[in-house]
């Protein structure tokens, strides 16, 4: 009996097994690991750019890969009657696309002409792209509303299709009439869509085998470490393809990724303050907040290159090596933010 009682403690002390463990480890140490995968990332890419530029179609295809696996898991996690009712919640959306459409924009006008036309179309076609394709997973770790970030995501996504080109028309009169649509609507299927629907047919064959508290909770552990495995991946190969750029031109990169900093930090300082007076709950607060910060540099960079020219691709190939470090870092300060959102008896917003 006594034997019993210590393998009961024991088990009740180490409730989540190795995954579990693993999955905290790596949670805690997130940072760490993002931090060094950016440094390993930039000599190996160096060092093997004939490789990068000789194998392109691989790296797009890896991108497109880890993207997917990034988002994934959180797509399973998303209850669609909760998505659905989150559609209809007005002000979070509001919000939302204020920063993504209004404020972010209106700060990279002010900042861009000083690098330049080409680096500075770049910067700000970096800042009017909707959410990236790891902006769920940053939800899902933060533990975030994970309905209301993918209802977001799918309106901001919808939003840019007719916003990029008039926000760029009113930036540069010659880039008004050239953007490309196509990339913005391919970037939906492979980065929202495609992963929704495998997700949420994955999270119907698991309550059928395992039950609706398997996968709301138990299952919770493997989401979210795949997720900070695939988001590693991800930040890595990022930075691998453009390690050239970055090490043949430390000036500006230095600048692009000052002035992004900026801008992501700026937001969320802003966001806070918006939350609390709005009485957002901590889970709505963080989906605004990543949704609105982290943009789809992939979809900038197709932008910059066939819309623009290679010159403007600079800044959505510089800004993924600072935007996941600086996410992560915010995901760090999850304790005191959650503080920050106890004031209230309003939790959740009303629609």
């Amino acid at each position: 009996m006594e034997s019993d009682g210590k393998r009961s403690s024991l088990t009740k002390s180490r409730p989540n097994g190795i995954i579990g463990t693993l999955s905290e480890h790596i949670r805690k140490y997130l940072i760490v690991y993002t931090l060094l995968s950016v440094s390993v990332a930039i000599p190996v890419g160096y060092y093997t750019r004939q490789f990068t530029v000789i194998n392109k179609g691989l790296f797009s295809d890896l991108v497109i890969l880890f993207a997917i696996m990034t988002i994934y898991p959180s797509m399973i996690q998303l209850k669609t009657e909760g998505f659905a009712k989150e559609l209809r919640s007005w002000k979070p959306i509001v919000v939302s696309l204020v920063y993504v459409f209004a404020l972010s924009p209106l700060i990279a006008f002010i900042i861009g002409p000083t690098m330049g036309t080409s680096i500075g179309t770049g910067f700000v076609v970096s800042n009017i792209v909707p959410a990236s394709s790891a902006s769920l997973g940053y939800v899902l770790i933060a533990g975030g509303s994970i309905e209301l970030a993918t209802a977001l995501a799918i309106v901001s996504l919808v939003v840019s299709i007719p916003a990029i080109p008039l926000i760029l028309g009113l930036y540069s009169s010659q880039a008004s009439t050239s953007i490309p649509v196509e990339p913005i609507m391919m970037s939906v299927v492979y980065i929202l869509i495609l992963p929704l629907i495998a997700g949420q047919i994955t999270r119907y064959l698991l309550i059928r085998w395992r039950g609706a508290v398997t996968v709301n909770k138990t299952s919770r552990k493997y989401l979210s470490l795949t997720t900070m495995m695939s988001m590693l991946a991800l930040i890595f190969v990022l930075v691998d393809k453009e390690a050239s750029v970055i090490i043949s031109m430390p000036q500006i990169v230095g600048y692009l990724i000052g002035y992004q900093s900026a801008i992501i930090l700026g937001i969320l300082a802003l966001s806070i303050l918006v939350s609390r007076l709005m009485h957002f709950s901590y889970e709505d607060h963080q989906a605004i907040a990543f949704i609105s910060v982290t943009k789809n540099q992939s979809v900038a960079a197709v932008i910059a290159v066939f819309a623009l020219n290679p010159a403007a691709a600079l800044a959505p190939a510089v800004i993924p090596m600072i935007q996941p470090v600086l996410a992560i870092v915010y995901i760090h300060l999850e304790k005191g933010i959650k503080k920050l959102f106890t004031f209230s008896p309003v939790l959740r917003h009303t629609p």
